[in-house]
């Protein structure tokens, strides 16, 4: 059965998986030689901190309406569940070494695209659970995960062309 979660749960994962998405990125630009790489990286981790803080003001201020009542809208809550549950998010929020022990950029590369196409998803479906006046910088988020992506994609093309 897939779990639901409350709003108030599902910002909190969405914080979790910018915070852990920092922590990827910056261990990426540790692991790489290649100076354009490492700043690209570096940018990412960037970039996911201030979504990290985004989602914490938005649970934040939610916490502090009076009339907030954490919710479970069925069927967006079903499917962030089902998300959560099958998916590489679930497995991120867990801290699971996703790598699996292949600490090779190219493997790296491979889990961050699928961890940013995947939070697409996510964080697409808060739509409908974010406030109005939030909804336009979510969309911005959405908008750079998606772009983040495309940046994996054209390290990894680049990758390939060197090896």
């Amino acid at each position: 059965m897939t779990m639901r979660f409350s709003t108030d749960e599902i910002l909190e994962m969405a914080v979790e998986l910018e915070r852990r998405g920092t922590v990827f990125y910056e261990n990426l630009a540790k692991k790489t030689s290649d100076l354009k790489s490492r700043e690209i990286f570096v940018f990412l981790s960037e970039e996911e901190k201030k979504h990290l803080e985004y989602f914490q003001k938005t649970k934040d201020d939610l916490n502090k309406q009076i009339d907030f009542e954490p919710d479970t809208m069925d069927e967006t809550s079903h499917y962030l569940g089902s998300l959560i549950e099958n998916g590489v998010l679930g497995k991120v929020l867990q801290g699971l070494d996703l790598t699996q022990g292949d600490s090779s950029l190219e493997k790296s590369l491979n889990v961050g695209m699928e961890v940013e196409k995947e939070s697409v998803n996510f964080y697409t479906s808060l739509e409908i659970m974010v406030p109005e006046a939030k909804k336009e910088f979510l969309k911005k988020i959405i908008q750079e995960e998606e772009k983040h992506y495309a940046i994996l994609l054209g390290i990894k093309k680049e990758l390939g062309k060197c090896l």
